[in-house]
């Protein structure tokens, strides 16, 4: 049995435990439900409505912490009267509170081991790009890789750079390859490889076909945004969707090189449908649904905090510590 402090922050990394997963059940099945009602939505407020649903469970289970180890703090009535956590200060690892203690940390410590890796070989595949681009830089900071491919891309977790193949840059006009650059200057601008990169650890919590939805809407959502950026500049759609066709027709007529990891933002690696579609329809979307979100995560702190608070006292009914 452990004590004191430490016994109260075990305590408490079960409550997040608890909260967290049943969060991820009641967002998993919003998401299996709702996923095509995101593209109602323009870019930005995708981007932020995608970013809110990987952050929740942490959030929620923030919450839940409050509520049951400081009811004190709030005088609750009816079914909220018996939210409290038994033993706050006590902690058996040879109960259900250590197992699902355990199993949780193990499958996290797995998890970053596997993102630390992800992050080595970005850093790894960085070093070979800067060895392959010319020692001459483009006057606008894209790198050029001397090699017969069709591709620009941008990587790099805290030094983010663009890169731009001779092969695709030497087949598209001026006009063509500025809406390049800018787009993956945009990238570099908003450091979307260390968003993407951050998201989709927070999206692997998630059962794992949620989390590829999760990120391919992230990864449009942004590929669109860095679109609207190139906009701004160059105020025709309808020459900056040609180019998007155009260099697609390059890649699918050549092999094409792929990007290292996927936290990378390639030109071409998304729906080029839904990205023509986005630049050339006026209406791009509704703003964020603050009033929505609100009673969204109203609902749902409440449905997980009950949740927590049920499972702990039906189990201390029939274990005991």
């Amino acid at each position: 049995m452990i004590f004191g402090g430490l016994g109260l922050a075990l305590n408490i990394t079960t409550i997040v435990i608890l909260s967290c997963s049943f969060t991820l059940i009641i967002t998993s099945l919003i998401v299996k439900y709702f996923q095509s009602s995101l593209s109602n939505f323009n870019a930005m407020s995708r981007s932020r409505i995608l970013c809110c649903i990987v952050i929740l469970p942490w959030f929620v289970s923030a919450l839940s912490v409050v509520a049951l180890v400081f009811p004190d703090l709030f005088q609750w009535k009816g079914v909220w009267s018996s939210l409290h956590w038994h033993h706050i200060y006590n902690f058996s690892i040879f109960s259900w509170h250590g197992a699902s203690l355990i199993i949780f940390s193990s499958f996290c410590l797995l998890l970053l081991l596997s993102r630390l890796a992800r992050a080595l070989k970005m850093h790894s595949s960085m070093n070979q790009l800067n060895s392959f681009s010319k020692s001459d830089v483009l006057s606008n900071g894209c790198l050029i890789i001397e090699s017969s491919e069709v591709n620009a891309f941008t990587s790099g977790l805290f030094n983010a750079k663009a890169f731009i193949t001779t092969g695709l840059n030497n087949r598209l006009s001026n006009d063509e390859n500025t809406i390049v650059q800018l787009h993956e200057l945009a990238h570099v601008k908003n450091s979307d490889p260390l968003r993407k990169y951050i998201f989709s650890l927070l999206a692997s919590f998630y059962p794992l076909k949620i989390s590829e939805q999760l990120n391919a809407s992230f990864s449009l959502a942004i590929e669109q945004l860095a679109d609207s950026e190139v906009l701004k500049e160059i105020p025709n759609a309808a020459l900056i969707a040609k180019t998007l066709v155009k260099v697609t027709r390059l890649q699918l007529n050549s092999s094409q090189i792929a990007p290292p990891i996927s936290e990378n933002c390639s030109f071409i690696n998304t729906p080029l449908e839904s990205r023509i579609h986005y630049l050339l329809n006026e209406y791009q979307g509704k703003s964020f649904p603050y009033l929505i979100f609100i009673i969204l995560v109203f609902s749902i702190s409440s449905i997980s905090t009950l949740s927590v608070d049920l499972v702990h006292h039906s189990f201390e009914q029939l274990f005991s510590h």
